[in-house]
């Protein structure tokens, strides 16, 4: 059996659309369906240790792009490191793919379409390729080739994200990015063409993800672009490729193993309804090829120091959560919603006014400064204390006579007692 499946051309199915227009970080979505998939793009997990943690490569042909160690505790952070790099790895697959991803986007079930030889090489199963908006950014305010090499901490990587500000966690879902190829083949000039069709496109070329756990995917093909969309301050839209990782049982049904009846089944936080009498089984693709040992080696991808114009700030995983658990709708104008939180002469609504400002100030600057001078325009108001330091951050990093101003005003209306006087004082130093 297993000699005829590698016999067996890979049979890509588009089996539906999926609605997203509830995600605000998927543009569109399709479930797919892998039979007779060559298995060379999946994983090798160790047994889990004394620490409740396991080894984690995912693998192109038998090499590492990404190396990680992952905890069983949901909440708890794991680690991630480079891989052998995907320049160095011969695949006909994702070279036939990178000739099509260049060219303009026009709907996922094309796109669904074009990379149908890379999706061949997942193991047998459903998957969901959505259009997914990634930040350039590991996640921890790095820039996301400035990670470093060896396995290292990072709060991403965490399947739930828990936010002691609302005693609640966030599950992951795509949202940061892990580079898989050499910084060093980085061209600036190739990069500066990238940020050129940007500027102009409304549907500019994607680059393509594997989303790997928690927040976090590894970039598959478009690191020249994933700079161009940093220097742009704006996130890189990607063809991610999401695999199952929540399982809903029918009602009523009692568990028994992989005939256990669904009624749902989860992709990262897309939902997707799973017809009558569909089995666990059905929807459960292997994670990988388990074994007992496994050594992670170092690999040099990294530290290459790269112009500052590359390189912006955008949204932590802290605040990201903090954005999700007060509910703030990110698409709405943010100005106008700042406004009505002020209004509201709430407690709540000022943490949900503090987080807004936070997600602004690493991302939407200049919504972030004005937002920052109407919360100290009313800062005689109480309630407004847990947002007031937020904007005072934010107006430190503009310095002009009217930023002066207000720093002034603060000053002459407080005492040194106050605790947001030293951060004002440090205006002047």
């Amino acid at each position: 059996m297993e000699l005829l499946k590698h016999i067996k051309k890979p049979d890509i199915q588009i089996v539906q659309l999926i609605n997203v227009s509830e995600i605000e970080w998927c543009n569109e979505a399709v479930l797919i369906y892998v039979k007779n998939g060559k298995g060379t793009l999946t994983h090798r997990i160790s047994e889990v240790d004394e620490e409740y943690s396991s080894f984690y490569q995912l693998m192109l042909n038998d090499k590492p792009i990404i190396q990680g160690k992952y905890s069983s505790c949901p909440t708890c952070a794991g680690m991630l490191a480079t891989g052998y790099g995907i320049e160095n790895i011969h695949s006909e697959e994702l070279k036939r793919v990178r000739e099509c991803m260049n060219s303009e986007y026009k709907g996922i079930i094309d796109s669904a379409e074009s990379i149908k030889s890379l999706l061949g090489l997942l193991n047998d199963g459903y998957y969901v390729l959505a259009d997914v908006q990634l930040f350039p950014s590991d996640g921890q305010g790095t820039f996301f080739y400035s990670v470093p090499n060896e396995l290292t901490y990072n709060k991403a990587t965490c399947s739930q994200y828990y936010d002691p500000e609302f005693y609640s966690s966030v599950d992951g879902f795509p949202a940061y990015i892990y580079p898989t190829q050499s910084s060093e083949l980085i061209n600036e000039e190739r990069v500066e063409e990238y940020i050129g069709r940007m500027r102009l496109n409304i549907n500019p070329p994607r680059g393509l993800a594997y989303y790997e756990t928690g927040f976090m995917c590894a970039l598959l093909d478009g690191h020249h672009k994933a700079c161009a969309a940093s220097a742009l301050g704006k996130r890189l839209s990607c063809l991610t490729i999401i695999s199952p990782d929540r399982f809903y049982f029918a009602a009523g049904v009692k568990y028994a193993a992989g005939d256990t009846l669904l009624e749902k089944v989860g992709f990262a936080g897309i939902t997707v309804d799973v017809g009558h009498g569909a089995k666990l089984k059905d929807y459960s693709p292997a994670r990988g090829v388990r074994e007992k040992d496994i050594h992670i080696p170092l690999y040099d991808l990294t530290g290459r120091k790269f112009p500052n114009h590359y390189i912006n700030r955008y949204p932590t995983i802290q605040t990201m959560a903090g954005i999700i658990n007060a509910e703030i709708d990110v698409k709405a104008n943010a100005v106008e919603y700042a406004k009505t939180l002020i209004s509201s002469n709430d407690e709540e609504c000022a943490i949900k006014l503090d987080y807004l400002m936070k997600y602004l100030s690493e991302y939407r600057k200049e919504e972030a400064y004005s937002i920052a001078k109407m919360i100290l325009d009313q800062e005689d108001e109480y309630y407004l204390k847990s947002a007031q330091k937020s904007a005072i951050k934010e107006l430190l990093n503009h310095r002009n006579d009217e930023t002066e101003q207000y720093m002034i005003d603060y000053l002459a209306n407080h005492n040194s007692k106050d605790p947001c006087w030293d951060l004002v004082s440090s205006y002047w130093e």
